[in-house]
């Protein structure tokens, strides 16, 4: 890890971009040809859209309000501010710079870190205590998109990386259902001296040239189904070595030595996702609120209906129901379950993200979610991505009467890094 400037050592966006670059911005240093640049991590944050009730929040107040300081670089870029406790003296922290947080638009930020991939995704992870932010939910329909119509046309002779994740926590027969490691923790594994409880957790990399990757993957998938559930993608450099690592939670891992290179991939990343949830919400708010039979109960919205590939058992659904609407878990539901069967299950909830009500049927085969007019298109796309990260990883899915596939498409307008 390489360790961002001390406070007021960088004056403007140039040495911000110099410094993620491995430039070294203290004055009489010069940096050496040898030196590695750092591992910048990205992550891609929805706030709210700008038709939404809710107003929309400036960042730094947003981190104000979970007790972080920040420091204004110029009108769209912030440095965020975290503390160092001093050696020998735990009552003192030194305060230093942990990231910088960009807008990119009133609804949607990247925050830039060179932290240790744990520790930035712990971080990450607390800001989600404010219900104003949400991970940018990259589900494995949409990747597989982006390695359908750009990655796998890249050249056959570049190296490609997938990585396949399936981990049955509801499978698990001690503890509550969460992972000690945060969700999203890229390149984790398994400590060799621990003794991790028997259940199905399927995590498969495919890191070969592109061509052989694309001649293969078509069978595997038909006979393994965690090869369903795609959770990382690289995106190969188009002007020279390494790549940018995708996963599922909107974390972008810059494996290039250029920073410029890696923004203008988020910026790509952060316009194709923005067009999927346009075309999500105008999906679901096209006409008017279906009135849908839930459970024997009349809710009107737009159903997300999921089906499992395979069906649950009973003592794994009842995990799922114990976990799934506990104070941390990873769909970030609240919910009391109303049993109404052996594996049948109504909850009328709420996102924990900007608190939106919504209604839910659970059962061994499948989910259906009631998402009043106005949801914000993230529900959508988190409820799929965890469903079938944690719970099945063959799915099949519907937004009303569309298939959820379809929504993962994007126009000629995204499918540019060119950082404009």
């Amino acid at each position: 890890m390489v360790t961002l400037p001390q406070l007021g050592e960088v004056r403007d966006r140039f040495e911000v971009y110099r410094q993620l670059d491995g430039q070294v911005v203290r004055r009489g240093v010069v940096p050496t040809a040898s030196q590695r640049p750092p591992v910048v991590k990205s992550f891609l944050l929805e706030h709210v859209r700008p038709t939404a009730k809710r107003p929309a929040t400036e960042p730094a107040v947003i981190l104000q309000r979970l007790g972080l300081e920040t420091r204004r670089i110029d009108e769209t870029l912030l440095a965020v501010i975290g503390t160092d406790v001093v050696p020998g003296d735990e009552s003192t922290a030194a305060p230093r710079v942990v990231g910088y947080l960009e807008t990119y638009d009133p609804r949607f930020f990247a925050f830039y870190t060179t932290e240790k991939s744990v520790d930035a995704q712990r971080l990450v992870t607390r800001w989600l205590d404010s219900p104003e932010l949400d991970h940018c939910w990259f589900n494995s329909r949409l990747l597989q998109r982006f390695w359908d119509k750009d990655v796998s046309s890249r050249g056959d002779r570049l190296y490609g990386r997938l990585v396949f994740r399936h981990e049955s926590i509801f499978e698990m027969p001690d503890g509550d259902g969460e992972d000690e490691v945060p969700a999203g923790a890229d390149d984790a594994l398994d400590d060799e001296d621990s003794r991790p409880p028997e259940r199905r957790k399927a995590r498969f990399v495919m890191g070969d040239r592109i061509g052989e990757i694309r001649r293969s993957l078509d069978e595997l998938q038909k006979h393994y189904s965690p090869l369903h559930a795609l959770y990382a993608l690289r995106f190969p450099s188009r002007t020279g070595r390494g790549g940018h690592d995708l996963y599922q939670n909107g974390q972008v891992t810059n494996r290039t030595h250029s920073f410029e290179e890696h923004r203008n991939m988020v910026r790509y990343l952060w316009r194709c996702y923005q067009t999927v949830l346009n075309t999500t919400e105008q999906a679901a708010w096209q006409s008017d609120e279906e009135s849908v039979s839930l459970s024997g109960r009349t809710s009107r919205g737009v159903p997300l209906i999921v089906r499992f590939g395979q069906k649950l058992s009973p003592e794994t659904f009842d995990r799922w129901v114990s976990c799934a609407f506990n104070k941390r878990n990873r769909f970030r539901l609240w919910g009391q379950p109303l049993r109404l069967g052996p594996t049948k299950v109504h909850v009328y909830g709420a996102d924990r993200h900007l608190w939106q009500p919504l209604s839910l049927e659970l059962t061994a085969q499948g989910l259906t979610a009631i998402l009043p007019k106005d949801t914000c298109g993230n529900t959508f796309h988190r409820l799929v991505t965890n469903i079938q990260h944690y719970v099945c990883p063959k799915i099949e899915a519907w937004l009303g009467n569309r298939e959820f596939s379809s929504l993962a498409t994007f126009g000629e307008q995204e499918e540019r890094e060119d950082g404009t």
